[in-house]
């Protein structure tokens, strides 16, 4: 991966119009339940306060224009009008346009946006787009993106290479079998050093039986067949940081595990103690216990809840045999709270034998919430506690997982642990009470997944005021069980995929920041297209963590069960067993995982798409929050809270940000939404500046 920056100039953004955003009040909370998800440690109670008392529901605008209709039309046209004079003459040929129309989408301030991609004689510019800006009378005010001059011909010289042959290159690239058919494309390309040539694009994937699914990109020049770059599409939920986790828990359970040996003296005591942060008031409770002891009848062992109770494991039984191991019922501990420390004593009563503690964990079942009276909350899901799912009634009466109230349809399919998800295979229940402990195992993912694309299109519509990923209710699609003991979940271009964990380092991974997170790089997909490398990939990895919080924040303001937080995937991904501390990438702070990066002048030194993530992710969250860059030490105060801070972020990316939009250019289009939505004097863009200075973009 390079460590150039690209497209250095910064984004031309002209002033646009302002207009504050009117408020309308959120929907009515639904059923709280026991267990915590996504972004965690759990926020200070002052922050979440804040965060959910200023959720507004957006108002919603028409959205995207069908783009043959007579008012898209009329506005391609009058941004066309505007561009040509722009445009040079040796960039116009006759009969050929500059430019060719993406989409129009016309947001709730009456601003019209038409996204438009950029075309050198006849010949497509990779990654180079347009935007304009109509107020509401029509009138063009502002241009977002850049209009360097191609060099006349390079569209119209035939080149060297044919489309079979530039395939046949990146499949030597590629170096597997790919499962669909390579496309390759004319463009023309821009390299690092900002000079034009004659290329192809060629897509190739390989998703079927992978544990990291490709579909890669490859620019090749088309008259001498080098490779200028390549990059892959699908990034899957985990980062190159983490690899596969090396331990986990259950999903449903609440964990915690010492692994620190211990030495047990003769005649002695020793304590070790474990830190449950989850809330959750105890059902039943599990101790694993790994004793190493050549006289175990000299031991006792007493467990001790947060609260002070005790209760004793082991008193001196078993004489002379060894060890003590195994798993043992505490029933002793049901209706105490979970949350807290928890000690472990061990006392050696006799003289002559020594031991040692290799460790110890415990693995509580919380009680379920009850529903609240006259709520639908009747589904069970492994991570987001009682859930209302909508579903649908089939002939034979049995119900399934197909939602027709959002958009064009939220659907959750199973994938029948095949390698590739597709069909309709519809996952079914009885008495559509979905989760129940008399369901099939296979249903129980299913509701999660379900309820993870509903929330993500709920939170897209009451909080951004758009109709799905695209604007216009496209159908969220969701595959559940693909493969076996398939540690990833991820959005291919049209669905989601879920792998189930393998029981041991992970479980279902369908958790909601999850389902947020990856749905998001649909909606990305479809607005800015950030391109997934160098800066642009930076910026697409923060902003599916960005939405994904936003998908988790959303819910907690209707599902008391759901914890807000800002770690990314600690209880469906739990690389140390369970600790809530730990998760692919923290927001708050990138770069506590040693790998992420949290301030623009540490960039040449991580440009990997998941670690640079943490320049924008901290930026956000500084917006959002408040709080002090740990590279930089500035501090950003008293940040506006989630609403407006998810609101400017979602402005940028739809309307602001072009395929390759780098930091500066991402710090100028937050810049320009939050004047359109609060005023260029507004205390919302100070704070937007603040905080991207405090990473280091300026």
């Amino acid at each position: 991966m390079t460590i150039r920056r690209v497209d250095t100039k910064p984004v031309s953004v002209r002033p646009a119009t302002t207009e504050t955003q009117p408020k309308n009040t959120a929907k009515a909370a639904s059923t709280p339940l026991q267990t915590k998800d996504g972004f965690g440690p759990a926020a200070r109670t002052t922050d979440l306060a804040r965060a959910e008392k200023t959720l507004t529901q957006a108002p919603a605008g028409p959205g995207r224009l069908a783009l043959q209709s007579p008012e898209a039309q009329k506005a391609v046209q009058t941004s066309l009008s505007h561009l040509s004079p722009l445009q040079g003459a040796q960039t116009l040929v006759a009969q050929q346009p500059a430019f060719a129309a993406a989409n129009v989408e016309k947001d709730a301030l009456g601003m019209t946006h038409v996204r438009l991609d950029r075309v050198h004689e006849g010949v497509k510019v990779f990654g180079e787009q347009v935007i304009t800006h109509l107020d509401k009378d029509g009138k063009v005010t502002s241009v977002t993106g850049e209009q360097s001059v191609v060099p006349e011909g390079l569209g119209k010289e035939l080149p060297k290479l044919n489309t079979q042959s530039a395939i046949d290159i990146a499949r030597k690239e590629f170096g597997g079998k790919p499962d669909k058919q390579p496309h390759a494309e004319r463009v023309i390309y821009q390299d690092k050093a900002g000079e034009y040539h004659s290329a192809y694009r060629v897509q190739m994937s390989q998703i079927e039986g992978q544990d990291r699914p490709r579909k890669m990109n490859y620019l090749v020049d088309a008259n001498t067949g080098k490779v200028f770059e390549s990059y892959n599409e699908i990034g899957g939920f985990y980062g190159s940081n983490k690899g596969l986790p090396k331990a986990g828990v259950s999903a449903g359970q609440i964990s915690a595990t010492n692994t620190t040996k211990a030495e047990i003296a003769d005649n002695s005591t020793v304590t070790s103690k474990v830190k449950v942060d989850q809330d959750g008031t105890i059902e039943s409770l599990k101790l694993d216990l790994d004793i190493a002891h050549t006289f175990k009848g000299d031991l006792k062992v007493t467990l001790t809840s947060p609260s002070g109770k005790s209760a004793v494991v082991h008193n001196r039984a078993g004489g002379s045999t060894d060890d003590v191991k195994g798993t043992f019922d505490l029933s002793d501990f049901a209706g105490e709270s979970a949350k807290g420390e928890w000690t472990l004593t061990v006392e050696d009563k006799a003289k002559r034998d020594t031991g040692t503690l290799n460790g110890w964990g415990i693995s509580i079942t919380p009680k379920e919430v009850p529903p609240e009276p006259g709520s639908k909350a009747d589904d069970t899901s492994l991570y987001s506690g009682k859930v209302a799912l909508d579903t649908k009634q089939q002939p034979d009466g049995t119900y399934t997982l197909e939602d027709s109230t959002r958009g064009k349809g939220v659907n959750t399919y199973d994938a029948m642990n095949k390698s590739t998800a597709s069909g309709k295979t519809q996952l079914t229940d009885d008495n559509n009470v979905w989760g129940e402990a008399t369901d099939g195992q296979r249903t129980k993912a299913g509701v999660d997944a379900h309820y993870g694309a509903a929330m993500t299109y709920d939170f897209l519509k009451d909080v951004l005021g758009r109709d799905s990923i695209d604007g216009a209710g496209e159908a969220l699609n969701s595959f559940v069980h693909v493969r076996t003991n398939y540690v990833n979940a991820f959005w291919d271009g049209t669905k989601m995929s879920y792998g189930d964990g393998d029981g041991k380092t992970s479980g279902p991974l369908t958790a909601l920041d999850i389902a947020g997170h990856e749905i998001a790089h649909g909606l990305t997909e479809r607005t800015a297209g950030l391109i997934y490398r160098n800066e642009s990939g930076g910026l697409n990895e923060a902003f599916s963590d960005i939405m994904g919080a936003g998908v988790e924040w959303y819910a907690s303001t209707k599902n008391p069960a759901v914890k807000f937080n800002w770690t990314v995937g600690e209880t469906a991904w739990t690389p140390t067993n369970g600790d809530s501390e730990d998760g692919l990438r923290y927001m708050d702070d990138p770069k506590k995982d040693n790998y992420s990066i949290d301030n623009y002048k540490d960039y040449p030194k991580q440009t990997e798409v998941h670690g640079s993530s943490g320049i924008a992710n901290n930026a956000f969250y500084l917006l959002a929050n408040g709080g002090t860059n740990r590279t930089s030490q500035i501090e950003v105060k008293d940040g506006i809270g989630m609403d407006k801070g998810l609101k400017i972020y979602y402005r940028a990316l739809a309307h602001y940000m072009t395929p390759n939009t780098t930091f500066a250019q991402a710090r100028t289009a937050t810049v320009q939404a939050a004047t359109d939505l609060y005023g260029a004097d507004s205390a919302e863009v100070a704070k937007v500046k603040e905080s991207w200075t405090a990473v280091g973009v300026n």
